[in-house]
This record gives structure tokens, C-alpha cells and sequence, in this order.
């Protein structure tokens, strides 16, 4: 693309011109207002709050607890969420899309970039934009015409592609009709923390670490709760009864349990960061460390005790 286009900033490196850095996410909701689209992405109470990019940056730190903020900012019919340094867009992208259209484009120079695109809960198409013609989902060739109008190859022997992102989003704008300006993901715009624990989808299925083979999660978090003296928190046993008999459980981020387990995530998010944080790594204890990676696991196990499945 020419370095005049207005979507130069979506691949731009520091030091090119205006950026939004090596990791990003925007996703699309359609529909939705701002308080409803950082809702659905697990937007927590008491966090929201009007804010621009460099105060998103200034919250990862030991004291706040490295949280994860979102920005909304609202398009028309469509309300676009912005994720500096984020990608839980990305992973959420069904979720996010029932009873309408969710589409999300992840920059992730060190992983996996990805396109996204879903109606009511169902992924239409998927692809990584640095390898477009290897495409998933219930229709990955919805949007071919569209990926080809905007200069995607035709064929996997000609799979280099320059400002993939910039591409990516000039298959949302034809999708939306709607696009971000640079300066409007700057902010300032309404913010919340996010935690996708909240967020009703599918956990990650893994296993106990140290463990072959699959894990009960109701026992793991029987186990981990006793473990760390947790036994009592309030709603846990009742949450845990309620699973056992099959009945469906929502935990929500205000509730008693809800609060605790923010608790459990923010200590896991330390343990996680604080070892990598000149500032902070000598204000973490390794028993602390190793006490939030177990919380961290707690919190996994109970999400997936309470779907129905409740297999780790």
C-alpha cells in the first residue's frame, strides 16, 4: 500500500509515523453501544472510566495488578474495541457475536495475527493475514472476492503479503462500512478492565501441570481450594454443588465469589509479570509467585467446573 493510505498506521513500525505497536486488537460489534460491547468482552464494574492509550499503558504496573483495559469507540452502527497490547478479541470473537456480526483483526508480530469473522455465534471465516489462503470456519471463501478486491494473493505460491493488517481492515471496512481513524483509537474513549473468565465461552481445555491425561475439574478446584485454605470463600461450595447436580452457574464479576476470584486473576497476573518488571520483581516473594500461579490455576479449574462438560 502507498505510506500516504490512512490505514499506514495498521503495520507502521516506531519510528515510521503514527503506530499502535507490534500488538493490537480491534474488534467490531455491531449493534451494540460502548457499555454493552465492553460488557460482552468482560468489562469489569467499578473499572470503567474514560481514558486515552497512554493511560492504559501507565495501568501495567505491580500495584494495579497488570490489568487488561479495553477501549470502546462507537462507529455508526458498529462499536469497534480496541485492545492496546491486547487479543482477547480475537479468541472471543463468537462470543461476542450472538444475535449479530463480530469481526476482529489481531496484530501480533511475535505469535499469530489473525482475522476473524463471525455471525451469531458461528465463525464464518478465519485466516492468519500473513497466510490468507489457508482459511477456516463454517464458510472460510464468504470473503474471498472481498480479500482479493484489497490485494490478497490467489495462491499459496505467492504468499507474501505486504501490510497485511492495513488489508485486513480494508475487508472489515467493506464488511462495515466503518472504519477507526488513527487519532480516534488515541482516545480519549470509554475504558474498562476486561476479564474473559466472566465472559460465558468454552475454557481451554489443557491439563493439571505436572499431570497426564485429563483432570475432573470439580475435584481440581476441591483440591486447589483446600490447598491454599480457600475452602470457605463465599459461593464457592454452593457454586460447586450446583455444578455437581447439573444445574447451569453464572458467577458474575460484582458477586461475592465474582470478587473473589478477580482476587485470584489479579494475583496470577502478578506472579506472571512482576519476575519480568524491573520495578517491581523484588516486591514478589517467591512463595507469593508461586501462591498466585496456583490461584491463576484455581480460577481456570472453577471455569471449567461450572460449564457443563467440567473437564480440564
Amino acid at each position: 500500500m502507498d505510506e500516504t493510505d490512512d490505514l499506514s498506521w495498521a503495520d507502521a513500525w516506531p519510528g515510521d509515523g503514527p503506530e499502535l505497536g507490534e500488538i493490537y486488537c480491534l474488534t467490531f460489534i455491531k449493534g451494540v453501544d460502548e457499555a454493552e460491547a465492553l460488557r460482552r468482552m468482560g468489562g469489569l464494574p467499578g473499572t470503567v472510566a474514560t481514558r486515552a492509550r497512554e493511560d492504559v499503558a501507565d495501568l501495567h504496573n505491580y500495584d494495579d495488578g497488570y490489568p487488561e483495559v479495553a477501549l470502546a469507540l462507537p462507529l455508526g452502527t458498529w462499536t469497534v474495541v480496541f485492545e492496546p497490547n491486547g487479543f482477547q478479541g480475537s479468541h472471543l470473537v463468537e462470543v461476542l457475536s450472538r444475535g449479530t456480526e463480530a469481526v476482529s483483526v489481531l496484530r501480533h508480530d511475535y505469535a499469530s495475527p489473525s482475522f476473524e469473522y463471525a455471525v451469531d455465534g458461528v465463525l464464518i471465516t478465519g485466516f492468519d493475514p500473513t497466510f490468507p489462503t489457508y482459511r477456516h470456519g463454517a464458510d472460510p471463501d464468504r470473503l474471498l472476492s472481498r480479500m482479493r478486491d484489497v490485494g490478497f494473493p490467489e495462491d499459496e505460491e505467492d504468499e507474501a503479503v505486504d501490510d497485511p493488517i492495513a488489508r485486513c481492515l480494508e475487508v472489515v471496512g467493506d464488511l462495515t462500512g466503518v472504519l477507526p481513524a488513527f487519532d480516534d483509537l488515541a482516545g480519549p474513549l470509554t475504558s474498562a478492565h476486561i476479564e474473559t473468565w466472566f465472559v460465558e465461552a468454552h475454557p481451554v481445555q489443557t491439563t493439571r501441570p505436572g499431570h497426564d491425561g485429563p483432570v475432573d475439574a470439580l475435584a481440581e478446584v476441591r483440591r486447589l481450594s483446600g490447598l491454599h485454605g480457600l475452602t470457605d470463600t463465599p459461593g464457592l461450595a454452593d457454586a460447586l454443588a450446583a455444578a455437581e447436580r447439573g444445574q447451569a452457574v453464572a458467577v458474575t464479576p460484582d458477586s461475592p465469589l465474582g470478587g473473589h476470584v478477580r482476587a485470584w486473576l489479579t494475583e496470577s497476573r502478578r506472579a506472571s509479570w512482576a519476575p519480568n518488571d524491573p520495578s517491581a520483581r523484588h516486591r514478589q516473594p517467591e512463595a507469593e509467585r508461586l501462591r498466585g500461579n496456583g490461584l491463576g490455576w484455581l480460577a481456570k479449574a472453577l471455569g471449567a467446573a461450572l460449564q457443563p462438560h467440567r473437564a480440564l
